[in-house]
């Protein structure tokens, strides 16, 4: 049984191996923003920037915009997000229209490779009025430094002085190319100004659940320590030896990830973020420092006592669905939201979030978790050159970032998709409930809510100004939000230092945070605890060969200019 036990392990670690070869490692919900440490200082930092107000203002005036019907074109650099649909089929974009006199004739991507954008910029074929692309990675370089599109200061100048006014805090900032200016504006970014505008803190990254059904069964002891934690599981397993993932870990193969049990435990034991440690100023990884061996240490004594499945590191995302599914776990750590969705059966939930178990000798209120309000943003909508009609195009994108855009491309329309709470906040009506129960796709193609094909500056702010009411039918999430809030923080700094656009940069990056994967992995799936150490020490010796001290270097730079503009502090 233990030599099958090895081939399971040994098979599972080529598995992780193979999958970072082939796809490198990315972020998992981290996400690349401008590394900035090539940014002209006195430009981006001796004046006030459009997004250094944040929030909404009224001061400039909007009246004068045309409402003239005009068809703008789009490229949106991804795939159908519903099929089978186009501008006008629902009534959120009909409603659009309306308000705008803007109609969108919008083409997409078929596949994920920026192949046909690519193309097209080549061609030198008239390009789109807009094109939706992530901000991150090669492309907007691409756009910018060849001059495909068109920089937002000078359209906000000459033709939408308000939205200069209404741009999230730091926007513009985070944004910003070398030559001063910034070409793009980005959907899910989390304006600082307006985070105290959420009834319910919405936006954590991860939690601690049981099965309440099982534990129940044991009488519900204190779990409060990591080591009372680990009784009660395998209490709960030595009555339920069928279950197959005893503890799970939503994302084992991303360990730098502010939603991978790895990554929390790393906070419990000390880490402050999900990369680095901050030592009068100096920057190291997180994986470097001796809390983090006692992060490995308790994973790996949880696998040797039978309560991780090593399969885990190589399940693909159907393997995920069915464990979910079938609540094939006795306690869960991840984001519960995913876990949610992936029973199917959202009122059959049986799990329910615990406060977060500690190390003996550390509190509670020592632990902080990733805001996932504080996101630096993702997709990026860009102006073309091209652009017949510069004008409509930014006020188009003014709409788009104001509340009344904000509100229909998150919930739809009043009246028919949702109807104002109390407090005049989004309340879903019972035709959008009804109609997300039997299909998000038809949600979205039929009645223009999450239809991501055109809601492409959707805000953190537009997700939490309503959430206290869309998760008012979720009693488990309604918990969770209770248990995370109190440990969540700003963490935009250390994403900013992590991104990183130059292309050998980028590589180093890559070669070392596939190493932090497999390496981790190998240590927390040692037999025993001779191997454990031996395991830990190949792995700081694999870091140190593979160039973190290099890596730290450019981490550096980062993280020196985003301090010298006071961004995420």
């Amino acid at each position: 049984m233990k030599r099958k036990m090895k081939r399971v392990v040994a098979c599972t670690l080529s598995l992780v191996l193979l999958a970072f070869s082939l796809a490198g490692c990315g972020g998992s919900s981290d996400t690349d923003v401008p590394a900035g440490k090539d940014f002209p200082e006195a430009a981006a930092g001796e004046q006030e920037t459009a997004g250094d107000a944040g929030g909404q203002s009224a001061a400039a005036d909007t009246s004068e915009y045309s409402k003239e019907p005009v068809t703008l074109t789009a490229f949106v650099n991804s795939v159908m997000m519903p099929t089978d649909w186009k501008w006008g089929d629902d009534p959120t974009s009909q409603k659009i229209t309306e308000l705008t006199g803007v109609t969108l004739d919008i083409q997409y991507a078929t596949t994920t490779d920026n192949m046909e954008l690519n193309t097209m910029l080549a061609s030198g074929e008239k390009l789109p009025d807009f094109i939706i692309t992530p901000a991150n990675g090669p492309v907007r370089p691409l756009l910018v430094d060849q001059g495909f599109v068109l920089p937002y200061n000078d359209l906000i100048e000459q033709y939408a002085p308000h939205l200069g006014e209404i741009m999230p805090k730091n926007m513009d900032k985070i944004y910003t190319e070398p030559n001063g200016k910034f070409y793009c504006t980005v959907g899910f970014f989390g304006d600082e100004n307006r985070y105290g505008d959420q009834i319910l803190n919405s936006r954590g990254s991860i939690s601690v659940s049981m099965n309440k059904k099982y534990y129940d069964e044991i009488g519900r002891p204190d779990v409060s320590t990591l080591d009372k934690y680990t009784d009660a599981v395998v209490q709960m397993k030595d009555k339920h030896p069928e279950i197959n993932n005893p503890i799970f870990d939503y994302e084992p193969t991303k360990p730098w990830s502010h939603s991978s049990m790895l990554n929390l435990l790393a906070r419990m034991y000390g880490a402050t973020n999900d990369h680095f440690e901050y030592s009068n100023g100096k920057v190291e990884m997180t994986f470097m420092q001796p809390y983090y061996k006692e992060a490995l240490r308790t994973y790996n004594e949880w696998y040797r006592k039978g309560l991780v499945n090593p399969e885990q590191w190589a399940f693909k995302n159907d393997q995920k669905k069915a464990a979910y599914a079938d609540q094939d776990m006795l306690s869960y750590w991840g984001y519960y939201w995913a876990m949610l969705q992936g029973t199917g059966k959202v009122s059959e939930l049986n799990f329910e979030t615990i406060e977060y178990p500690m190390p003996d000798g550390r509190s509670a209120d020592q632990l902080k978790i990733h805001d996932d309000y504080y996101s630096t943003g993702y997709q990026g909508v860009f102006i073309t050159k091209d652009t017949e009609h510069p004008d409509r195009c930014i006020q188009y994108i003014d709409f788009l970032m104001g509340d009344e855009g904000q509100i229909l491309q998150r919930y739809g329309t009043e009246g028919l998709t949702w109807e104002p709470d109390e407090h005049g906040r989004p309340k879903e009506t019972e035709l959008k409930i009804k109609t997300e129960a039997e299909s998000v796709e038809k949600l979205q193609r039929e009645l223009g809510v999450y239809n991501y094909n055109f809601a492409w500056l959707t805000s953190n702010w537009a997700i939490v100004y309503g959430a206290h009411n869309t998760y008012s039918a979720y009693p488990g999430m309604l918990q969770d939000f209770e248990v995370m809030t109190p440990h969540q923080q700003n963490e935009m700094l250390s994403d900013l230092t992590y991104a990183l656009t130059n292309t050998d940069e980028l590589a180093l990056r890559e070669q070392i945070y596939s190493t932090w994967a497999s390496g981790t992995a190998a240590v927390c799936v040692a037999e025993t605890e001779a191997d454990f150490e031996t395991a830990y020490d190949k792995f700081i010796s694999d870091m140190k060969h593979s160039g973190v001290d290099t890596l730290c270097e450019y981490f550096q730079a980062n993280y020196d200019h985003w301090v010298s503009l006071g961004i995420g502090q």
